[in-house]
């Protein structure tokens, strides 16, 4: 029953069956809809590459199963272009969730013209329904170019695999100082699994790579139950996605209550000479130079109504406060308000918000002994009891209950 026969068509209609059913339902499932300057949602993105997944796995099935049935080789250049082709794929994916972009078809096109190229040499280099006995004979001997040439593949797709994980580290990490300027609260996103994704994307790509160069049946098995593994992955941190993209006028959370701040503050002469800021930036710089020195009396008074806000409005304890609600607040741009805090306190939007939450919830434990530490954590703004205690011991050294029996409990 579990011959070599089954295991060949078992992982072969799995590695087709899997991407297809996953990429049908990313594209079908109700979801945020997509946004005209963020372009395609990255789970429906997802979908696409799932579904010409299974559509290549399909014609690699084909070949394969007539390779082994006839002794054919088929189409060899297929199986040598088809790493180059998933690699570049799978890349996108994970630049769409860490770098809120809009992509265009020749952004696409041109991570893929190494497939492309290598494709159309393979043809030429190697002849169609080659009988797999005879390629074995020749393939270092009569035409060591073959060799040659598959060698030097496999060292683009090595080449590929490092650059683009290079990049999606690069990515993964201005996406993270890109929330912690925006958001007070990362509880409702999810980013451990880009920790776990990123080199579950590496191993998958190293396998192929390795997969591709031993060239034998199980290779072939390892290879697609490897990529089942790894879409199924995919398929289930993408369902739930909490997808961001930043614009002015698209903040994640709106405070459920208004907060009245302690004065409105006009900074219309400073608003004239900042220029407007993109509705997809990276991460928010710094105002010039040049302005720092003319902001003067303006950004005193800009750094007292922030404290004040936070100091007697207790505007941290929205557990979901962003800085766009803060810039509503002030009556000014997120920008500005991002640059106040940067470079006045030293500290990120996150860190800064998060600093007041710590102390609140010091001042709780203190005075009310016999609060329960969940019940200090949403006073103090947390949504989560994981996300406070983590927070706390960042800032404390020792976990709230440690904290509780050092410091709050009578001798």
């Amino acid at each position: 029953m579990f011959s070599s026969i089954f295991w060949m068509y078992f992982s072969y209609v799995l590695s087709f069956i899997i991407p297809l059913f996953c990429g049908i339902t990313l594209l079908t499932i109700k979801g945020e809809s997509s946004n005209k300057q963020a372009g395609i949602h990255p789970r429906s993105l997802l979908g696409v590459i799932f579904i010409l997944t299974g559509f290549l796995f399909i014609l690699n099935m084909t070949q394969n199963i007539q390779k082994f049935y006839t002794g054919e080789l088929g189409l060899p250049a297929f199986d040598i272009a088809i790493n180059l082709v998933l690699i570049p794929l799978y890349f996108f994916y994970f630049r769409k969730v860490t770098k809120p972009e809009r992509l265009n078809r020749w952004k696409i096109t041109r991570h893929l013209l190494p497939a492309i190229i290598v494709f159309i040499l393979a043809l030429f280099i190697f002849p169609l329904q080659e009988d797999t006995a005879q390629f074995k004979q020749t393939y270092t001997i009569a035409n060591p170019i073959r060799m040659i040439f598959q060698y030097i593949c496999l060292i683009v797709q090595m080449v590929m695999i490092i650059i683009y994980a290079t990049c999606i580290l690069r990515f993964k990490k201005q996406h993270i100082q890109e929330l912690e300027n925006n958001y007070s609260s990362t509880e409702n996103i999810d980013l451990k699994w880009l920790d776990q994704a990123i080199p579950l994307a590496i191993v998958y790509a190293v396998i192929a790579l390795a997969m591709s160069a031993i060239q034998s049946t199980w290779s072939d098995y390892l290879f697609h139950l490897t990529s089942i593994f790894f879409i199924f992955y995919l398929f289930i941190h993408a369902l739930n996605e909490p997808y961001i993209y930043y614009t002015t006028t698209h903040p994640l959370h709106i405070l459920e209550t208004p907060v009245i701040p302690c004065e409105k503050i006009s900074l219309e002469e400073i608003e004239a000479e900042i220029k407007p800021e993109p509705e997809l930036s990276s991460v928010f710089p710094p105002l010039p130079e040049k302005y720092l020195k003319n902001l003067g009396e303006k950004r005193e008074k800009m750094k007292d109504e922030l404290i004040c806000l936070f100091d007697q409005k207790e505007i941290y304890t929205n557990g979901n406060l962003t800085i766009n609600d803060v810039a509503n607040l002030l009556g000014t741009n997120r920008t500005y308000v991002s640059n106040v805090i940067n470079n006045e306190f030293g500290f990120s939007f996150y860190q800064f918000v998060n600093k007041y939450r710590i102390q609140k919830a010091t001042i709780l434990l203190l005075e009310h002994p016999e609060m329960q530490i969940q019940e200090v954590a949403t006073l103090s703004g947390f949504n989560s009891l994981s996300s406070f205690i983590s927070s706390f011991k960042l800032n404390e050294g020792i976990t709230p209950k440690q904290w509780k029996q050092r410091y709050a409990t009578p001798l």
